[in-house]
């Protein structure tokens, strides 16, 4: 082995202190582990040559055995890089002893700092003197430190929650990219200013106590409000930690969770939760949750009431035994039909304990958690008396009130349902029209209650007398029909001819003796006809044939009675031709103000000009349009017409004034007249406010459809007349409910204003109360100066008549407004 020689200074200095056994011992007592190279060419490392007690005492080897290395058999690093290395700023870098080298006995995984240093002795040899240090414990503290330091950058960092930092005076330091973008500030903006500025005055003081708190080295938790830079207030959950530093707090780190949006769920869902027990707890209807057996599960209070039962009995036991037997079955089947995952309804029946039987309207609600069908929601509600009511409303709609037997309605249905399901052309089936001669005599002369009397005593009368042979119905007044199906003619006969003794047999009223015969009329289907209107018709035709001859009769519908019939027939045929002929043309009678004497609306006025008959008087065809029901139609062209009529003179610069239509009975009580009106309005692109329906007092017989169907027509925006007024059956208090605009004063009252002092008490009457109701009031017929002076003296709005003028041609209209 080689042995270092140290070079010894001879300077006085030194040799008075120091000698050569003295530097050995230093070097052999240096606290850090020392080793001493030779260097190869006088650059690199080469072999080990020294090694100091702590070199030994480090590496677990004798000295020998380190000098028997070299650098590159100790290091395993190229002599060349390493001592390159070593000469830069890299030889503060840590060596790691792996499992390869000299060093893995002891020394194994541990982090060695090698220093060394080159050395040129007097005699001009070099070596590299070096320091082997143990720098584990100091690596793995400075790992931690970079890794503690990496895991608060992370955390400040890239926390996706507001992590800032407080000075302990108060002024934010430090706050991360997720808090400035939720506070919407820049780090620039909110660098520097006290936490003060960004908490809402309320919330101040509680933040103030909990950061004197942490100053004092304790955790705080809290929620506060605050502001985001657009004066946003967000509510936020914070931890506030110290940081403290040899014993003193020197930073107030904090971390705060944006519970906004939480909060507002919590709050909605506790409001649903609310909402929810007050539908489950509360409701009036019976609310039960179901498992999917159908056992309860929950069960509200007003399910205890109906079914009799405390809830505590029903939990966990099935629902079946409460259901009426005979409707168990198709209760589970609906039941069941949840299972699909969809709502479901139905009707059910149950038993209550006290054997009062509840008629329910069931709703059942598929209850999921995590996708999975759990349990079944159920709604119940007791429709017993609505059922009841529906049924007496069926009972009511289909039935007269007054007699019990079918009304007209039922009628018309059986025997519609009679033409489309009957297939045997052998047998007939006849429509008996029953007309009581003479009973409006009576009632006049008993009163209206013995006529009732009379009209129910006749419907069962006629019930006996009918059997099962045939159905007996209420058709209209003192009109009955029979429907007898399925009949050869010779039945039909023999029937009608008991009808006619029988019903002439006295009838006994209060011991009053009433003698009462019948003029009845049969048509057969399908041999008179395959329709309900022509069977009707000719049923019709045939009664009347028998009134004509002396009544007390019955007659079966034949031809003779066609040919006497054929004039009103001809007309009746002609008339279902006249639209498409455009033979119809309407004319038109202004209506002026009573003050300006301007013309304020028209009223159109149907006229029939046909090819085959001349001009036909509106009393003519009117009322066969009515009979037959051609006045629908026909009143629906004039409504269509005068619309666009009165569109073109608005067109052609005429001032706008509403014009008036009459609607008929049959029209006015038609399902759809709304409907239509609203579309004519449409396709004219006529302002509803410039049409005006004209309606008789005759609607009032149906007073509560009569107002809901002037309602509807309001709605639409249209005008309302009553014409003919103070001749009608309406009362006073149905004037009052209806939604009219204008009366008209019949034209009877108006020409007798001069002689008869009881019509000018009635005009007056009817002008006042057309005001006192907002009413213009339109006095009609008037045909005299002296009339319509006297209809002003009474206020009367507005005239109309042939003083004025008479119903002219829509093309001299124009010159009546010039």
């Amino acid at each position: 082995m080689n042995v270092v020689e140290i070079h010894y200074d001879e300077s006085e200095t030194l040799n008075s202190k120091f000698n050569k056994n003295d530097f050995i011992r230093f070097i052999e007592n240096f606290p850090e582990p020392i080793c001493i190279l030779t260097l190869r060419e006088r650059q690199y490392p080469d072999r080990f040559i020294y090694a100091n007690t702590a070199a030994v005492k480090l590496t677990g080897m004798e000295m020998e055995d380190i000098c028997s290395y070299s650098w590159e058999d100790m290091f395993e690093l190229p002599s060349d890089s390493a001592f390159e290395a070593l000469e830069n700023e890299d030889s503060s870098k840590a060596h790691k002893a792996d499992n390869t080298t000299p060093l893995k006995k002891n020394l194994e995984g541990k982090a060695l700092k090698v220093d060394g240093h080159a050395i040129e002795l007097e005699g001009g040899d070099r070596y590299l003197v070096l320091t082997i240090i143990d720098v584990t414990e100091h690596q793995d503290t400075r790992n931690k430190l970079k890794k503690s330091k990496k895991e608060f950058e992370s955390l400040f960092y890239y926390n996706p929650n507001l992590v800032f930092t407080i000075s302990p005076e108060g002024n934010i330091t430090n706050f991360n990219e997720a808090g400035l973008k939720i506070l919407k500030y820049s780090l620039e903006e909110i660098t520097g200013i006290g936490f003060r500025e960004l908490i809402i005055p309320e919330d101040f003081q509680l933040t103030k106590n909990y950061f004197y708190e942490v100053l004092k080295g304790k955790t705080a938790e809290f929620q506060i409000s605050i502001y985001d830079n657009e004066g946003t207030v967000l509510r936020i959950d914070v931890t506030a930690v110290p940081t403290i530093l040899d014993g003193e707090v020197v930073e107030v780190i904090g971390i705060a969770r944006d519970i906004t949006e939480q909060i507002r769920i919590e709050s909605l869902l506790k409001e649903s939760e609310q909402r929810y027990r007050a539908l489950f707890d509360h409701n009036i209807d019976p609310v039960i949750t179901f498992d999917l057996e159908g056992k309860f599960l929950v069960v509200n209070e007003a399910t205890e009431k109906i079914l009799g039962v405390p809830a505590k009995e029903l939990i966990g036991k099935p629902f079946l035994p409460f259901i009426d037997e005979h409707k168990q079955k198709e209760t589970i089947a609906n039941f069941q039909k949840v299972y699909s995952g969809l709502p479901h309804q139905y009707e059910t029946s149950l038993q209550k304990q006290n054997g009062e039987q509840v008629l329910l309207h069931i709703t059942v609600i598929p209850l999921f958690t995590e996708r999975k069908l759990t349990a079944v929601h159920c709604i119940g509600k007791d429709i017993t008396v609505i059922k009841r009511n529906e049924e007496q409303a069926n009972y009511m709609a289909y039935h007269d009130m007054l007699t019990g037997i079918g009304n007209q309605r039922l009628f018309r249905e059986d025997l519609l349902r009679i033409i489309e399901s009957q297939s045997s052309e052998k047998l007939s089936s006849a429509v008996i029209l029953i007309d009581l001669d003479r009973f409006k005599f009576i009632n006049d002369y008993l009163g209206h209650e013995m006529g009732d009397a009379l009209l129910r005593q006749v419907s069962e009368r006629l019930v006996k007398i009918m059997g099962s042979d045939g159905t007996v119905y209420r058709y209209a007044g003192d009109e009955f029909t029979i429907i007898m199906q399925g009949m050869d003619e010779s039945k039909v006969h023999r029937k009608a001819q008991a009808l006619v003794s029988e019903i002439g047999a006295p009838f006994d009223i209060d011991g009053f003796e009433a003698i009462l015969t019948a003029s009845i009329g049969i048509s057969l289907f399908p041999k008179h006809a395959i329709d309900i209107k022509g069977l009707m018709r000719a049923s019709d035709h045939a009664m009347y044939y028998a009134k004509r001859h002396g009544r007390n009769n019955y007659q079966i519908y034949n031809t003779q009675i066609e040919g006497l019939s054929k004039t009103d027939l001809r007309m009746e045929t002609l008339l279902h031709k006249a639209i498409d002929k455009k033979e119809f043309v309407l004319y038109y009678q202004p209506q002026y103000d009573a003050t300006t004497h301007k013309i304020s609306g028209l009223e159109a006025l149907l006229r029939w000009n046909s090819k085959d008959l001349g001009m036909v008087s509106p009393i003519d065809f009117i009322p066969l349009a009515e009979e037959t029901g051609m006045i629908v139609p026909i009143g629906e062209w004039v409504i269509r017409e005068a619309c666009n009529q009165n569109k073109e003179w608005q067109r052609q610069g005429l001032p706008p004034v509403p014009v008036s239509v009459n609607l008929s009975l049959r029209q006015f009580y038609q399902t759809d007249l709304v409907e239509k009106i609203e579309l004519i309005l449409k396709e004219t692109k006529l302002d509803p406010k410039y049409l005006e329906l004209e309606i008789t007092e005759t609607i009032a017989l149906q007073p509560d459809i009569a107002i809901r169907v002037l309602n509807e027509l309001k709605s639409i925006g249209v005008l309302i007349a009553m014409d003919d007024f103070g001749t009608g059956y309406s009362s006073l208090n149905y004037i009052r409910r209806f939604p009219i605009d204008h009366l008209k004063i019949d034209k009877a009252f108006v020409q007798g204003i001069q002689q008869d002092e009881e019509d000018r008490s009635i005009i007056a009457t009817i002008i006042t109360l057309g005001h006192n109701l907002s009413m213009s009031v339109i006095a009609e017929g008037v045909e005299t100066e002296e009339q319509a002076e006297l209809l002003k003296t009474y206020n009367c709005d507005m005239f109309q008549g042939y003083l004025f003028s008479r119903p002219v041609p829509a093309e001299m209209i124009l010159a009546m407004f010039k």
